[in-house]
């Protein structure tokens, strides 16, 4: 066991695999972390560890192909999700840690705050309390295609777009990584490209690493100066560089997190014209998006690089003439009565979707301090203890994630007429024409891959774990009846 002084800086590199992609319904199959101190050396013995999936969930057939892990492996060698998210969240809540990964913000930090939201863990305060923070690697990539890639060697696909799968540029420059879709391969791997770019491109490593909070990112934004910021996203795509030049426009009245900008690549005229001929309360969020408005989320790690820190060869290579962003950007301060369009528009429709599910309900707001408390209250309480409290929760998503909490964590706990209602719960799940899909979806990938034995013996302990997990509830809904 390595050790390091107790409010070091250090470097959290994580990385889940899971049995699917929804990042609030699919589940964990597995978890690994490696701790590194600020020049990126290991300080810590490397975590990894095992979940296995609730008795209400299919695992997405695909899944298992890519990451080679059946419920079945989980179940002898893993855990319930309760301690499966205690783990790691004691992992991730040591002060002064910078939680790392690699499209960890769209995909890994999303599964994190749903495993903890399902488990009655704070959601949020692991990636900002006691000086934490977080930042990901996918995006330091792109940057560092677009303005400094010498020293790298960039994978392309057929049509010479660059391609920023870790597999393909972990292959691309000799780095070690011998189980693609492992988590704890994969994060031995981003550890290794984020050495790479900070042996070959240590200021650019530099700045956008000091540039990862909002409140830095806040100093980036001058809005009343009407300055172009280059903004790196997916959104874009390859063809684009998955870069735009974005003009600032206002903030989010419902998120001061959140600032609205217009992509200067988009037509500008177009959405002037549409915003002066349309009533506002006919116009959808998509159409402003169809149109460039975009909003870009200030505590989710942006690329954000305001237009005179770059310097004029890049501006020449990027081509930026070719936009006529300065007309663009005069255009919208002759027009800036748009600006209070949008920002209505977006304040109207930002309403949480009505989801059924409260499992999709993450984001229909904050629980309030009374709320709180009782959530306090389940994490001091042993589970074995937790059928004998009573709970008068205020925010209505509270009563039933405490009933799926127990239900999925400590099934034993339950009296018989809540089991009855959790075995019910289970087969509005595992309808008779939902296994019919299933069972339809997993042959087809059996003749699909039908000439390759590892994959079809996969698909083959799925269908067994299905089969027998279908058994188990038919059994005991029996049994309670």
């Amino acid at each position: 066991m390595l050790y390091f002084p107790k409010n070091q800086f250090t470097f959290l590199f994580y990385d889940y695999e899971t049995f699917g992609t929804h990042t609030s319904l699919d589940k964990p199959a597995q978890f690994a972390s490696i701790r590194t101190d600020k020049d990126l050396n290991i300080i810590e013995d490397p975590k990894c560890f095992y979940c296995f999936p609730s008795d209400d969930y299919f695992p997405e057939p695909y899944s298992i192909l890519i990451t080679k892990i059946t419920p079945q492996f989980t179940l002898k060698q893993g855990m319930n999700e309760y301690h499966f998210a205690n783990k790691i969240y004691n992992i991730l809540i040591k002060p002064n840690t910078c939680i790392v990964g690699y499209n960890n913000i769209a995909f890994d930090d999303e599964i994190t705050r749903n495993i903890f939201y399902r488990n009655f863990l704070d959601p949020y305060e692991w990636s900002w309390k006691n000086k934490n923070s977080r930042w990901d690697l996918l995006n330091i990539m792109r940057i560092c295609y677009l303005l400094r890639p010498d020293g790298i060697q960039w994978p392309k696909n057929n049509i010479g777009l660059p391609i920023f799968k870790l597999s393909d540029l972990t292959r691309e420059n000799h780095i070690l990584h011998n189980s693609a879709h492992n988590a704890i391969s994969d994060v031995y791997a981003t550890i290794k490209l984020a050495k790479l770019i900070k042996e070959k491109q240590p200021k650019l490593f530099n700045f956008f690493l000091k540039y990862r909070k909002k409140n830095a990112l806040y100093k980036l934004v001058h809005i009343e100066k009407f300055q172009p910021i280059l903004y790196i996203s997916s959104c874009f795509g390859s063809i684009r560089n998955n870069m735009s030049f974005v003009l600032p426009l206002c903030w989010d009245e419902n998120n001061n997190n959140v600032l609205i900008a217009i992509d200067l690549f988009k037509d500008v005229k177009s959405l002037i014209g549409f915003l002066e001929k349309k009533d506002y309360q006919d116009i959808t969020i998509k159409d402003l998006f169809n149109l460039g408005v975009l909003l870009i989320y200030l505590n989710r790690c942006p690329i954000l690089l305001p237009i005179q820190l770059i310097s004029t060869e890049d501006i020449e290579r990027l081509k930026l003439k070719d936009f006529y962003i300065d007309k663009k950007i005069n255009l919208i301060k002759l027009n800036y009565f748009i600006a209070n369009i949008i920002r209505k528009i977006i304040y109207q429709k930002n309403e949480f979707q009505n989801l059924s599910n409260v499992d999709l309900q993450i984001y229909n707001g904050f629980f309030n301090l009374y709320d709180r408390q009782l959530i306090k209250k389940i994490n001091q309480t042993k589970p074995i203890n937790l059928k004998n409290i009573k709970l008068n929760f205020s925010d209505t998503r509270l009563k039933e994630l405490f009933f799926r909490y127990k239900a999925r964590n400590f099934f034993f706990i339950l009296d018989s007429n809540e089991k009855k209602i959790w075995i019910n719960h289970c087969f509005k799940v595992f309808t008779r024409s939902a296994l019919e899909k299933y069972i339809i979806k997993i042959n087809h990938l059996l003749e699909e891959f039908s000439f390759d034995t590892e994959k079809t013996n996969l698909l083959k302990k799925l269908l067994e774990y299905v089969f027998q997990k279908y058994k188990n509830l038919f059994y005991e809904k029996i049994n309670l009846n």
